[in-house]
Order: C-alpha cells, then sequence, then structure tokens
C-alpha cells in the first residue's frame, strides 16, 4: 500500500530542527538498547573490560541508579542484590551510522548472559539528537555507495514470489531522506501466505547524503516508530 504523502511530511518535519550542519555530527541512536552481546559474541576479549577496577556506586549518575538497581536483581528470586562492579569506559552502541563506541556505566555479573551498559547521561545530552516522542529500535538499514548518492535500501517487504520492488519514491529536504518502495504484484499469485522477507531496492539521491538522516514511517503517526532513524552504513 503507497505511503500517505501527509505521513511523509509529517515524517520528515520531525527532523527540520536537525542540526546538520553541527561539526562534529550529533549522534542518532537508532536504538535504545545497546549492541553489546552481538560484540560479545564476536570480540571475546571484550569481556575482560568488565574485569578492570571498579569506580565507587556514588559516582554513578542518579538518572541511571533505577536501572542499575533493577538490573543487578537476583534473576530468579527478585532479591535485590549489591551493585557489581561498576566500569566507566567505551560500550557498543548503535548509531544511524554504524555501532560506535561511546562513553558509558557498565556492569557484568557473572550469571548475567548480557551487560548493562548504558550511555553517559552527560555525553547523551551534550552529544545526541532524537526528536521528542521518536523511540529508537534497530529497524531497517541501508548502504551508501562511495559517490555519497546511490542508496541500497534494505526493508522488510513482500516477498519476491508475489511481488517486485522494480522502483522507489525518494523524498529529501535538507536535514533527512525517507525512501518508499514501489511495490508490483506479480501475476498468477491470487493466494499469499502471511510472512514476509527482506528486499532491497537502490536509489540515486539528487544530493549527497552527507549529515542527513534516513528515516521511516515506522508503524505510523502516534507511534514511537514513526520518524525513525535507519542506519546507513558506508560500502567497503
Amino acid at each position: 500500500m503507497p505511503t500517505d504523502v501527509e505521513h511523509v511530511r509529517q515524517a520528515l518535519a520531525m527532523w527540520e530542527a536537525f542540526p546538520v550542519r553541527r561539526e562534529p555530527r550529533p549522534i542518532v541512536l537508532t536504538a535504545m538498547g545497546v549492541t553489546a552481546l552481538d560484540r560479545l559474541m564476536t570480540d571475546t576479549q571484550w569481556r575482560a573490560s568488565f574485569d578492570a577496577p571498579g569506580v565507587p556506586e556514588s559516582d554513578l549518575p542518579p538518572e541511571l541508579m533505577p536501572h542499575a538497581v533493577k538490573y543487578c536483581r537476583d534473576v530468579q528470586t527478585g532479591a535485590q542484590r549489591p551493585l557489581a562492579n561498576i566500569i566507566r569506559g567505551d560500550g557498543p552502541f548503535a548509531t544511524d551510522r554504524g555501532v560506535r563506541e561511546l562513553p558509558a556505566w557498565m556492569m557484568y555479573p557473572e550469571d548475567r548472559r548480557w551487560p548493562f551498559i548504558a550511555m553517559d547521561p552527560d555525553f547523551e545530552r551534550r552529544m545526541t539528537w532524537r526528536p521528542p516522542g521518536v523511540g529508537a529500535i534497530h529497524h531497517e538499514e541501508a548502504v551508501l555507495a562511495n559517490d555519497g548518492r546511490t542508496l541500497t535500501f534494505r526493508f522488510i517487504g513482500t516477498p519476491a514470489q508475489y511481488a517486485d520492488y522494480p522502483d522507489a519514491v525518494v523524498y529529501e529536504t535538507d536535514t533527512a531522506v525517507l525512501v518508499e518502495p514501489v511495490e508490483v504484484a506479480r501475476d498468477g499469485n491470487g493466494f499469499r501466505l502471511a510472512y514476509a522477507e527482506e528486499r532491497e531496492v537502490v536509489v540515486r539521491l539528487a544530493a549527497p547524503l552527507g549529515n542527513r538522516v534516513l528515516v521511516g514511517i515506522g508503524h505510523g503517526p502516534g507511534s514511537t516508530t514513526f520518524g525513525l532513524p535507519i542506519t546507513v552504513l558506508t560500502a567497503a
């Protein structure tokens, strides 16, 4: 179903105030959580970071204390336990330009599958940007070619046996870009199974993407995914 053009306008308008010319470019988070588990699976040496001497509990920013306390509860009984060793360092965060190592507060008790990693609140206030009401969730992604304008947009769509995506409509402003793949149904497939798969479409932007943000419609107006930022990776 084609995207409502008014919804496109609203989604792009949410990013009008993005300080696209600020240096350094503000960090745009694409996931509220961190990508720590993936990092630990591919780089086991990173686990050693949590064996370093910790900092006093009193150093932990007040904004993070409730989350840290909840994290350290016993996973079986829910009983409160002392905070684990608190480490200050750089942790992996998902951004619209890929995973970045950013200032964080971290803990990793032996009985947990993944660590507690929270971005330093002062750093987040000064260095990140997101429109009010827009959440952050790992979603679609795109790959930008070396020319800075050719974009391979990957998305979850109708399976190839049922439809093609020969083209896309591209909407651009000074601060944001939105790509709407154009779906063309295949003939002879009246009955469809209810599933989707990853598809992709290649588009060429009217101007280099630069510091602009690639955004999506998500689940539509009123949802925290409306206007969500989408990860753009650079071709190797």
